[in-house]
């Protein structure tokens, strides 16, 4: 249910953009590679978490997802450790409690509850 959800385009925190002062941490892809996503750091001191939809392509580029391109899809995930980030989260028309892990260059994965009773991993991979 959630990786529909996600496959979307309905990743949504609300809230404010990331700070100008961002850390780079990558651009990931669905494994299917038809959606990409910008990892930043963000917040006032510069720890918290920041993904911005950037593309979809092929079947991810529906009416639902195009809204969603050049927006952030997650604010604001607070640290929960190193390349860990806590945050709640709207997939499609869930809010979850979600927790994000970065392996830089090997995998960024969204591991979330809708609930506390529909859980579901999502796994970005490094863009080509």
């Amino acid at each position: 249910m959630l990786r529909t959800a996600a496959a979307l385009g309905g990743v949504l925190l609300m809230g404010l953009g990331p700070a100008t002062a961002a850390q780079n941490l990558g651009v990931y892809q669905t494994t299917d590679r038809k959606m990409d996503f910008e990892l930043v750091t963000c917040g006032s001191s510069d720890k918290d978490l920041c993904v911005t939809l950037l593309a979809a392509r092929g079947s991810a580029a529906t009416k639902q997802v195009k809204p969603y391109i050049g927006k952030l899809v997650v604010n604001k995930a607070k640290a929960a450790g190193e390349n860990t980030w806590r945050g709640t989260m709207r997939f499609g028309q869930y809010d979850l409690d979600g927790k994000m892990r970065l392996r830089p260059g090997k995998s960024f994965v969204i591991s979330g509850c809708v609930y506390l009773v529909v859980c579901e991993d999502i796994k970005l991979i490094p863009a080509k």
